[in-house]
Order: C-alpha cells, then sequence, then structure tokens
C-alpha cells in the first residue's frame, strides 16, 4: 500500500468560511490534497485490478464526467480547423490570384474624353491594366503553395489553443442566484470535476478505485475542520437535519440516474426542492463544498458501513485488506447518520480514521 500523502495546512481549520472566496480556497484545499494522493497512487489507475467488470459503473460515471471538457475540445479544434481552411483559401484566392482594383469611372471617362471628343478637358490615357500590376509569385507554385498551406496550419493551431484556453466552446451552466438585491441570472463555465469526480462515486455496484483511494484520507481531513462549516443553512434545523442536507441528500443507488438505466431517477434533495442550477443564494464553491464534498464524504462512510457488513457476513476481519465488491443494487442508504458518524464513530484510539477501507 502506498503511503499517504500529507495534507497542506489550512487556516480554515480554526477560521470559519464567511463567503464565496473562502469555499474556494475549501475547495481547491480538497482538491489539491486529493490530487497529490491520485498521483502517489498513480499504478493503480494506470493498471487497474482485475476483474474490470467490477469497475463498469465507475468507468461510466468517469467518462460521463469527461465528457464535457473532450466536447470543449473537439468542437475548438473544429473551429480551429475552418478558420485554417479559410485563410488558406483566401490566401489562394487574393494573394496568388487577385486582381489590381479597377480604376472604374475615370478609367471610363478617359476613354470617352479622348476618343472623338471635342471640347473640354482630354484626359490622358490611362495606361493598360497589366501595366499598373505588381509581380505576383506564381500561384501554381510548389514553394508559394506550400508556404500558403504552412500559414494557415499555424492558424488553425493558432485560433484552437485560444478556443481551449478561453473556454470558448466548453459547456456552461446557469445559476439562478437569489440574495438581497433580488434573482440575478448568471451563466459561467463550470471548473473542472473535482478530483474524487462525483459525491455519487462511493455508491457504485462493484468497485471504485477512487473511493478506495479517497475516502479514507479526505475523510481525516475533513474532521480537522469545525463541524459548522458543513451546515448548508445555518439557520434550518427541521426534520432533525441541522442545517447539513448533504448529510441525507440522497436515497444511495437506488436514488441515482444509474440505477437500472433509469434516465429520469435523480439525487434527492431532501428539505430543497430546486433544481440543480438553484443555489438558494450560495455561490458555485460553497455549493460544492456543502454539498458535492460533503456528500462524497458521507457517502464514502455508507460504503464502509456496506463492506464491513460484507465482511462480518464472510468472516473477515474489519481492518482486512481483502477488496469487497458491492452487488449490483449498489450501496443503500436505509439507516440514518449524524455528522458525529463522520467525526468519532470508527476512529481509532490513534485518532486515526476508521472507514474500513
Amino acid at each position: 500500500m502506498h503511503p499517504v500523502p500529507r495534507p497542506p495546512s489550512s487556516p480554515y481549520y480554526s477560521k470559519p468560511a464567511r463567503d464565496e472566496r473562502d469555499y474556494e480556497e475549501i475547495y481547491y484545499h480538497f482538491d489539491d490534497y486529493a490530487q497529490d494522493i491520485i498521483l502517489a497512487n498513480a499504478d493503480k489507475f494506470l493498471d487497474p485490478p482485475e476483474p474490470a467488470e467490477n469497475f463498469v459503473w465507475e468507468d461510466r460515471i468517469l467518462d460521463e464526467a469527461s465528457e464535457g471538457e473532450f466536447q470543449g475540445i473537439k468542437r475548438s479544434l473544429y473551429f480551429g480547423l475552418g478558420c485554417g481552411l479559410a485563410s488558406f483559401a483566401l490566401m489562394r484566392r487574393f494573394l496568388r490570384g487577385g486582381t489590381a482594383p479597377s480604376t472604374g469611372f475615370f478609367e471610363r471617362y478617359a476613354s470617352r474624353s479622348s476618343t472623338g471628343s471635342t471640347g473640354g478637358y482630354r484626359f490622358d490615357p490611362i495606361p493598360q491594366r497589366q501595366q499598373l500590376r505588381p509581380p505576383l509569385p506564381s500561384s501554381s507554385g510548389k514553394g508559394a503553395f506550400i508556404f500558403d498551406l504552412l500559414v494557415s496550419t499555424f492558424v488553425a493551431g493558432g485560433v484552437s489553443v485560444l478556443a481551449v484556453e478561453s473556454d470558448m466552446f466548453y459547456p456552461t451552466i446557469v445559476i439562478n442566484k437569489s440574495g438581497p438585491q433580488g434573482a440575478e441570472t448568471t451563466v459561467i463555465s463550470p471548473p473542472p470535476p473535482p478530483q474524487w469526480i462525483s459525491s455519487e462515486i462511493p455508491l457504485v455496484p462493484g468497485r471504485s478505485i477512487v473511493a478506495e483511494t479517497l475516502c479514507q484520507p479526505l475523510t481525516d481531513e475533513f474532521r480537522k475542520f469545525p463541524k459548522n462549516l458543513w451546515k448548508t443553512d445555518r439557520t434550518n434545523t427541521t426534520n432533525g437535519y441541522d442545517g447539513h442536507v448533504a448529510l441525507y441528500a440522497n436515497s444511495g443507488w437506488r436514488g441515482s440516474k444509474y440505477y437500472d438505466q433509469n434516465s429520469n431517477a435523480t439525487v434527492e434533495n431532501l428539505g430543497d426542492g430546486s433544481g440543480a442550477d438553484e443555489l438558494n443564494g450560495r455561490g458555485l464553491y460553497e455549493h460544492l463544498v456543502l454539498e458535492d464534498l460533503q456528500g462524497f464524504i458521507i457517502n464514502c462512510e455508507r460504503r464502509a458501513r456496506a463492506e464491513r457488513k460484507i465482511r462480518k457476513i464472510r468472516g473477515l476481519r474489519e481492518s482486512s485488506s481483502v477488496p469487497v465488491v458491492i452487488a449490483n443494487e449498489g450501496v443503500e442508504c436505509n439507516d440514518d447518520m449524524e455528522l458525529d458518524d463522520i467525526y468519532y464513530i470508527g476512529r481509532d484510539d490513534d485518532g486515526s480514521g476508521g472507514l474500513g477501507l
């Protein structure tokens, strides 16, 4: 087993999060730490264990998470290719095979005045057009063709890179944010998926390399932050949730859109009937921290409970490192949980975590 990298320190171990900037720093604190852990375990991701059938659902979620970025890159490349072809056509048409501009009215007037007209001022004859045309490189020359091709290729590559860097064709999300000054609609490009990909990863049937690698260290890091930080609504204590909606925000794998190929199924947001783009006055990073990250941690605990039950049935020790394969029904969420289940229950005497992964 690979050693777990030490997490970077955070001022929010004791400092409350007050605004969107604070939540952004907390989000990237966990994201950077998760990236360090994944890099330390890169061989597990590059050469996953067999059989591959145990990772089918995780692979599907990973492919779906990268689809937006893939589409953005593909559209940027197509746009750059179109610009390159257009520049090549323009160069061949106007630079290699263009003509000098017509003198128009004055040329016609001079022709009339110099042939049989009496009286008035007579313009001198205008030289023939071909005498005014500067020498141009041959449009059929091999060197000129290669030069045009190189320039248009450079244009295509440059435009593609600029389109990718500016997120021009990346998917966008619409955020309807309600605040003291009324409703505000913002269209933004979302940040890349976090290193833990999705809060639903720990719920998948079979096995999950992401969950097996990240659940324990991220849960240990999660415990270092004050419990009050994770409250979605610090004034709402209805239904016993005490504002920690993310702890109760799903009904397990059955509630996900992946279960039984039911595209109409969605994760239940208890106590929050808004759509995915409704942040109820919260910023994007506050939403990602309080619901996505916290949802991942709580689902890690749910998976750990399911694995402990399987080990107990098989007569294995809870601390056994033997991989556990979750049944096709995925991880269920039949038991109630409190935030103390994450902070205290299952911890070892030395204070370290004990998810049993």
